[in-house]
């Protein structure tokens, strides 16, 4: 029954597929329109040779059937098509046919009203047809596959965004690994220095694409906020704002309008702040940076950084850790590090040196060593370590020789236990470490020390639990830690009152205090310093990094290099700055100053090897694995020099001697060990002492000497090492598994870069009736006559310009003025590509001159996720040699398809229909194949869209 006209019946498009109940089975063509006195009628044509006939709208019905390739023709003005897609089902609503469209863009499926769906030819129809129209079909084929090529590699690496940096081929392996991965979880464990932040913006820039990091938190130590900040907005172009910094929230609705954020993982830990971060929503990415801190030690109190990583995952699915130190020495420690990851595969961690091969699934890791740029050259030069042994003053051996008087009663003291005890052992330890590091550091103690006996010095009084946080910040070196004096003081005074820690304690200190005045006057470990290191480099104008633990002695070097220097400018960093403090000595030493001198805690997250390349550590750390770390902060990729480290190696008592013994042995083994390897020598004899001195408890070895036994202190420091190398070895086997980047492999994988844009630009444009009027900076920067229609039409040009200058080419864009970059954030660009992908460009199908013969079918398969939203894809050419009846994805000559501009077409005879089509089957069926083996528990298949097709013929 023929249903009445509607006044808001739908007029079905030119080229819609429609049905008549006089037509029976036959589908008709809509080929005109006109209105009449009573009616609106559609000028059908019944078959591809039948005849024309008009009939109202409203007798007619959906023609499309399961299968065929349609294309959304948008009614508005403004809203833009979705697209083509395949139709999938039909179904008669309210009076209404509806069709339901896989969506080829993005694998979504919609129901959409027949009348505005048209019928495309699509590559299927124009393979088998070997319909090749125009010479220039080859170069439209080519033109169209780069297109979908270069969005798919920008889908899944981001690297042909809008960034100010060039990836480097290991931050775009491993980003294309995450991206390609059903896993959304990982803990991204690169060297230091490798670039894990730039890493982190370009997985954020291709889940972008995908829809995938609307709201991205950001957790990091407070040092680094800004520089996380900084990175985020000025090389990826995304404003992220820092809580408690840049905003507060005061209700949870207020979380709506924060979606970028950045909190510092020590607020956000605090109870007054955790319950907040909990009211945040979800999350569709939380990033934790430096996630080593997150240690769950068995048997002991988690620590509140575990238990706030605990909760924040439960607001994502999508979680990131950041470490350059993943294993520590302590498999436990790393094992529940995972298990914030991936709970799920708790059952296998357990037997995780049996089957280290889980490890893989959770962990990726690049080194130093092997990393390379995109012409296979070594990033990294290398790195000479030097260790300037300073002999001991005779001053300075009257000093020791009181000091470990001192110490011994001070532990005796100690041994009676209880809170009282543990707070005198502190001290005493405390007393040890600031010696180590200068003369001044431990006067500026025992100064303190003699003031609260003598009722001088006032400090605030700690309780017990603040103690215990005391302890558990002072090791890990957290920010603030760096004034040990006044921390060592409040300790003291809490437990132990002004009381001495022994009778004659205030005379004793009275006669340190009095030696020390004798080796300040002839200190020559600030002797060698300034002498040795720093005079030669002041005379050729380099600059210089001090790093030291403690703000005695940073206060002691600074003022010592003013003296000496006061025309060269020196900063300072210490975990007492602010933010913008720090900042604004970084800035002054970027562009002025000579020396910075920089504490631990004020170091922490710093980057300064853009204009420095040495480095001195004026004291040895008791946690050694903070050696690697400071050289962290010139040993990083765009290093340009030889980074030169010196570590001031004084005599002048137990620690020091114990401390230089040890760095000595490490650095032969790591030498030997180093030799007997054919990778790269520099970096993997940086690479084993840094693996070897993470894992050198030698600050246990000290602290638990209380007698200062130095032959003690060498058996133990053998029995470590040992156990260091034992631990190394078992990281090996727990990351065997692991897939770094390979160069090699790396060499094999078509990718995608600026030339790549470069060639689809000078491809296209003529094809667009853009003329390109001139090629300059030896044809990296096109000149551009943009049409009358084009003018005003993109933003990124000046408005009603004639002429405009265009690159693919990001560091030109900073050095040349008024060039407009060509990425996938160019609108113009943007534009270019939809128009090589759209069904008018044509080229889905060529006849092209190859190596050898055969059909090539450019596939997109995707897979969903178990809820059914599209979240991978992936590019594949499928080849089937001629007379072979086994394809082959990734044919070797299809990177020379898209590289080559070939011009004319070969026509080939279409008269074997059925063998084209045979030919096609056995393409498609390759594709499910492939869509198959990558299908697992997580991901499943969406679609295989058949997007261009091609003849390949021997000349």
């Amino acid at each position: 029954m023929v249903e009445s006209d509607s006044p808001d019946f739908l007029m079905p498009q030119i080229d819609c597929f429609v049905r008549h109940p006089e037509y029976q089975n036959r589908l008709g063509r809509v080929v005109d329109h006109k209105t009449g006195s009573d009616s609106e009628y559609v000028n059908v044509q019944w078959g591809s040779d039948g005849a024309n006939a008009w009939h109202r709208v409203s007798e007619l019905r959906n023609g499309f059937r399961t299968g065929h390739v349609v294309q959304d023709k948008p009614r508005s003005n403004t809203r833009k098509t979705l697209g083509t897609g395949a139709v999938v089902a039909a179904k008669r609503i309210a009076g209404r046919d509806m069709i339901l469209v896989q969506l080829h863009s993005t694998g979504e499926s919609r129901w959409l009203p027949y009348e505005k769906l048209i019928r495309l030819r699509d590559a299927s129809v124009k393979y088998q047809r070997a319909e090749a129209r125009g010479t220039d079909s080859v170069e439209r084929f080519r033109l169209k596959v780069l297109a979908y090529a270069l969005e798919s590699w920008n889908q899944v690496t981001g690297a042909l965004d809008r960034l100010d940096v060039d990836p480097l081929p290991h931050q775009i392996d491993l980003v294309h690994r995450i991206m390609t991965s059903e896993q959304s979880n990982w803990l991204i464990a690169d060297d230091v220095g490798l670039g894990k932040t730039i890493e982190v913006g370009l997985l954020l820039a291709a889940m972008k694409r995908r829809r995938q990091a609307r709201r991205v938190l950001v957790v990091c130590p407070a040092g680094v906020v800004r520089q996380w900040q900084d990175e985020m907005r000025h090389k990826f172009n995304e404003d992220y704002r820092i809580y408690g910094l840049d905003f507060n929230i005061n209700q949870p609705s207020h979380w709506s309008s924060f979606d970028k954020v950045i909190v510092s993982i020590d607020r956000a830990k605090s109870d007054t702040h955790w319950p907040i971060l909990t009211e945040s929503g979800d999350w569709d990415v939380i990033v934790f940076d430096e996630a080593h801190h997150l240690s769950k030690i068995e048997h002991q109190a988690v620590t509140q950084r575990y238990q706030l990583a605990e909760r924040l995952h439960r607001q994502t699915d999508t979680l990131l850790f950041l470490t350059g130190t993943p294993h520590q020495g302590s498999t436990h420690q790393f094992i529940n590090v995972l298990l914030l990851l991936r709970p799920d595969l708790g059952h296998r961690f357990a037997t995780v040196f049996s089957d280290p091969s889980v490890v893989a699934e959770v962990v990726l890791r690049n080194r130093k060593s092997l990393v390379t740029d995109a012409n296979g050259r070594f990033i990294f030069r290398g790195q000479d370590t030097n260790l300037v042994d300073v002999p001991l003053s005779q001053e300075a051996r009257e000093f020791d020789v009181r000091l470990q008087r001192y110490l011994r009663l001070g532990y005796d003291a100690a041994a009676a236990g209880g809170t009282t005890g543990r707070a005198i052992g502190f001290v005493m330890t405390t007393y040890r470490k600031l010696a180590s590091s200068s003369i001044a550091a431990i006067e500026r103690a025992l100064e303190r020390r003699r003031g609260r006996l003598q009722g001088l010095v006032q400090a605030d009084d700690i309780v017990e639990s603040e103690f215990d946080e005391i302890l558990e910040s002072t090791d890990e070196g957290s920010d603030g830690q760096d004034d040990l004096v006044t921390t060592a003081d409040r300790v003291a005074s809490s437990f132990a009152g002004a009381r001495p820690f022994f009778g004659d304690e205030e005379l004793q200190i009275s006669e340190l205090l009095e030696a020390a005045k004798g080796v300040r006057k002839d200190d020559l470990k600030l002797k060698y310093f300034l002498e040795r290191i720093v005079a030669p480099l002041q005379k050729e104008g380099k600059r210089l990094l001090v790093f030291t633990e403690y703000r005695g002695t940073q206060d002691y070097l600074v003022e010592a290099l003013q003296q000496r220097h006061p025309k060269s400018g020196v900063v300072q960093i210490n975990g007492s700055m602010s933010l913008n403090e720090k900042r604004a000595s970084i800035s002054r030493f970027i562009q002025n100053a000579q020396f910075m001198v920089s504490t631990e805690a004020g170091g922490e997250g710093i980057n300064l090897h853009e204009n420095c390349h040495i480095l001195v550590n004026y004291d040895l750390p008791w946690n050694p694995a903070r050696l690697v770390q400071r050289a962290g902060r010139l040993y990083r990729y765009g290093q340009q020099e030889r980074v030169i480290v010196f570590n001031m190696v004084a005599s002048d008592g137990f620690d020091n001697r114990t401390l230089s013994m040890m760095l000595n042995r490490v650095f032969s083994i790591a030498k030997d060990m180093s030799e007997v390897s054919s990778e790269f020598q520099d970096g993997l004899e940086s690479e084993i002492i840094g693996e070897l001195l993470e894992r050198v408890d030698i600050a246990s070895i000290l602290a638990s000497n209380r007698t200062m036994d130095l032959q003690r202190s060498e058996e133990e420091v053998d029995e470590a090492i040992e156990r260091a190398k034992q631990a190394k070895s078992q990281q090996e086997r727990l990351f065997s598994r692991i897939e770094g980047y390979d160069p090699e492999a790396g060499t094999a994988l078509y990718t995608f870069d600026q030339e790549d844009l470069l060639s689809f630009l000078e491809g296209i444009l003529p094809l667009a009736g853009i003329p390109v009027r001139n090629r300059l900076y030896n044809g990296r920067v096109l000149e551009l006559e943009l049409p009358e229609e084009m003018r005003g039409r993109f933003s990124e040009f000046p408005d009603r310009a004639t002429v405009v200058r265009v690159t693919a080419d990001r560091r030109l864009v900073v050095t040349v003025p008024n060039l407009v970059l060509m990425d996938f954030a160019s609108v113009f660009f943007a534009h270019l590509i939809e128009m090589a992908k759209s069904p008018e460009f044509k080229g889905e199908y060529a006849s092209i001159l190859g190596p050898e013969s055969g059909a090539l079918g450019i596939f997109k398969i995707r897979w969903q996720n178990d809820q059914g939203v599209p979240r991978w894809e992936a590019l594949i050419p499928i080849f089937l040699p001629e007379d072979m009846e086994v394809p082959v994805a990734n044919p070797p000559f299809f990177g020379s398809l898209l590289y080559e501009s070939v011009h004319g077409n070969i026509i080939l005879d279409s008269a074997n229909a059925q063998e084209r089509n045979r030919t096609l089957r056995r393409l498609v069926k390759h594709a499910n194949v492939e869509l198959a083996n990558r299908c697992t528990a997580l991901r499943h298949p969406n679609d295989v869209v058949l997007l261009a097709a091609a003849d390949i013929v021997i000349e």
